[in-house]
């Protein structure tokens, strides 16, 4: 089941990024790079690039919910590695919860989904793990964290809403 829940995720980024235009993106700079050891005989470390998880104009999307879905929606960390997503709205049908965390305003492959998101009896209950991630930019605690949540209608698979939550708190 959580391999599922990653296909789609990743299914859901790749989306993102074709319908966002993310052509371009690899000649531009590159927020999460990192160095690496020095080739033999070199006095400095050079700089190497990770690839982005998606673009970062989808950590600034945002469709914001009608007031009558009175949407109440909270992230914190809690512990060192977790991130918790938790909140309700009154929607007119069931949905599905889908989400990602953005860091510093691009998203992180570095928190993944500890379990399946829910929205179930108007709740949304979801929560992220760390992860060591070879892709996007290299997890910095101190960086500014948001929460990118849709909820889609379960039939049609189409937003009822997409808002960003910022992360309350710092990690540990």
């Amino acid at each position: 089941m959580r391999g599922i829940a990653l296909v789609l995720v990743a299914a859901t980024v790749v989306l993102s990024a074709a319908a966002c235009g993310g052509g371009g993106e690899e000649n531009g700079p590159t927020p999460g790079a990192t160095t690496s050891p020095a080739p033999a005989g070199s006095p400095v470390a050079t700089p190497t690039r990770r690839p982005s998880v998606a673009p970062p104009s989808y950590c600034r999307q945002s469709q914001e919910p009608l007031a009558s879905y009175n949407v109440q929606v909270t992230a914190r960390w809690k512990g060192k590695d977790r991130v918790v997503i938790e909140g309700s709205a009154h929607l007119p049908g069931p949905g599905t919860v889908n989400y990602l965390i953005c860091q510093d305003g691009e998203v992180t492959a570095s928190l993944v989904w500890a379990r399946q998101p829910t929205f179930e009896d108007g709740k949304i209950r979801a929560e992220s793990k760390l992860v060591e991630s070879q892709a996007g930019p290299t997890f910095d605690p101190n960086a500014h964290f948001e929460v990118v949540l849709s909820i889609l209608g379960q039939a049609v698979q189409v937003p009822y809403f997409t808002i960003r939550v910022p992360v309350e708190g710092k990690p540990g």
